[in-house]
């Protein structure tokens, strides 16, 4: 069997705190073949993992925070436009349709709350967070043993069956292309 060496083994002189952390990274010694996985460090494997987390949930945060200081609106992100026809209150209470000058029932175009957007955002955080976890432990996999596990193609087909979360947003979208080619009602 082929020797193998960690970078600190091949420095002639100590190294400081700072560099451990590519102590853990694997060498193979110099004219020697490529040899078997060499997994580094537990702690290493663990700290990359958690840097990965912990750098998609700072990145989720800081997404949150820019949205918050401009004048973008949760509610509005999840509504979408309806063309509704327009109602006045007369003198007597009474809630009628509002005419234009022609006679004609006036339309007017509201943001109304979408029940396929807010399927389409409540999949949305479902498969990141799905995909997420799948990738910590196809993160930790490889790292222990060089390898990404035989299962990942099932892991991916599921993941690719979670798409259908977004089908009712989907058929929404196709009905609204569908709706401006059709003839306008008069």
């Amino acid at each position: 069997m082929k020797k193998v060496k960690t970078v600190i083994d091949s420095v002639p002189y100590k190294l400081p705190a700072t560099a451990l952390l590519v102590s853990a990274i694997p060498m193979v010694a110099h004219g020697a073949e490529a040899s078997t996985w060499v997994a580094p460090d537990r702690w290493f494997t663990y700290a990359i993992v958690a840097v990965v987390l912990a750098g998609s949930v700072i990145s989720l945060l800081l997404i949150r925070a820019a949205l918050t200081v401009s004048v973008w609106s949760f509610s509005d992100a999840l509504s979408e436009p309806i063309d509704t026809t327009a109602m006045e209150i007369d003198a007597a209470g009474i809630s009628r349709i509002k005419l234009d000058a022609e006679g004609k029932p006036m339309i007017i175009t509201e943001m109304r709350a979408s029940s396929s957007r807010m399927i389409a955002l409540m999949g949305t955080i479902v498969i990141l967070l799905m995909f997420l976890g799948f990738g910590a432990v196809a993160l930790y996999s490889f790292s222990s043993t060089g390898t990404l596990p035989e299962s990942m193609d099932k892991v991916v087909n599921f993941l690719l069956a979670g798409l259908t979360l977004f089908a009712p947003y989907a058929v929404n979208k196709f009905s609204n292309i569908f709706e401006r080619l059709s003839p306008k009602k008069r």
